[in-house]
C-alpha cells in the first residue's frame, strides 16, 4: 500500500512522527511519502500559496519539507511527485488539538484530506483533543495502538468508492474504553457560534495588534455529534466532503422575485 502523509503543525510536529508509525504497520518504508510544511500552517484551511513561489526541500528518499499550505503540499504530492503513481490512501495528522463542529472549516489538517479526496485518493484526517492540564509523556499513544486497525477498516469498505469523501476521526483527550468500543460514528455539529475570539490592543492612534485565539468552549447539543461524542470519551469518525450545496435555501431561492 502506497501512503501519503501530510499534516498542518509542521513536518518536525510530534503528531507526524506517530502517524508514520502507524503507517509503517500498515506499508513498508519505501512506499511510505511524508510531504508536510516546513512550519506550522494550523488553521489555513485550503489556502494555497498562489502565484508566489515557495521552497520545497528533499530531506530524505520520501521525506519533502514544503514552505508552505496543508493544501500547497497535497498538490505537490499528487500533481508532481507522485503523479505516475498515487497513493492509494492519503493520512493527514494527527493534529495537536480537536477538529471538530465548525472548527472543520478553519483545520488545514481536514482540508489536506479533502484536497485529497477531490483528487480521487481516499482520504483520512486524524486529530487529537488534549486537556491542558493534563501532562502526559505521549499524548498519541492510544491512536498508536488502533489507527491501523481503523485505517484498514475505512480503507476495505471505501477504497473502491466514487464519492469524493474525505473521513474526519478525532481522538478524546481520555478514553473510556477499549478500541473498538470506543469508537462512534457521528454527524458533525454546526449551527453554533464561532470559538474564535479577537484581542485588540492599541499600538498608535490609528494602528492596532490584533491576535485570533480560540476560546475553547462550544455548546453542547442534547444531540449527539462529533462534538458531544468526543467530549465523552469516544473516537468520533465522520464523513465529509467538498459538496457545499444547501437544498432548502436553494429552493427557497429559486422562488425569489429578483
Amino acid at each position: 500500500m502506497r501512503i501519503l502523509i501530510t499534516n498542518d503543525d509542521g513536518i518536525n510536529a510530534d503528531g507526524i512522527k506517530s502517524l508514520k508509525k502507524i503507517a509503517l504497520t500498515m506499508s513498508s518504508e519505501e512506499n511510505i511519502f511524508v510531504v508536510a510544511p516546513s512550519s506550522n500552517q494550523s488553521a489555513k484551511s485550503r489556502s494555497v500559496t498562489y502565484k508566489t513561489d515557495f521552497e520545497i526541500t528533499k530531506k530524505s528518499s520520501n521525506e519533502y519539507s514544503v514552505g508552505g499550505t496543508p493544501t500547497d503540499c497535497m498538490i505537490f504530492a499528487l500533481d508532481y511527485l507522485m503523479k505516475s503513481k498515487k497513493p492509494d490512501l492519503v493520512l493527514s495528522g494527527i493534529n495537536w488539538g480537536y477538529n471538530l463542529s465548525e472548527d472543520l472549516f478553519y483545520s488545514g489538517t481536514v482540508a489536506a484530506a479533502l484536497e485529497g479526496a477531490e483528487r480521487g485518493v481516499l482520504s483520512i484526517a486524524f486529530s487529537q483533543a488534549y486537556n491542558s492540564e493534563e501532562k502526559k509523556f505521549n499524548p498519541y499513544r492510544f491512536a498508536e495502538g488502533c489507527c491501523s486497525r481503523l485505517c484498514l477498516s475505512i480503507f476495505e469498505n471505501f477504497s473502491n468508492a466514487n464519492e469524493k469523501t474525505a473521513f474526519n476521526v478525532n481522538f478524546p483527550s481520555a478514553t473510556k474504553m477499549e478500541y473498538p468500543a470506543c469508537l462512534k460514528v457521528t454527524t458533525m455539529q454546526t449551527g453554533y457560534k464561532s470559538n474564535s475570539v479577537i484581542d485588540i490592543k492599541p499600538k498608535s492612534k490609528n494602528t492596532y495588534s490584533a491576535n485570533i485565539g480560540s476560546i475553547n468552549t462550544h455548546l453542547f447539543s442534547a444531540i449527539e455529534n462529533d462534538y458531544t461524542s468526543c467530549m465523552n470519551g469516544y473516537v468520533t469518525v465522520s464523513p465529509v466532503s467538498m459538496n457545499v450545496y444547501e437544498e432548502s435555501n436553494f429552493k427557497k431561492l429559486k422562488k425569489v422575485k429578483f
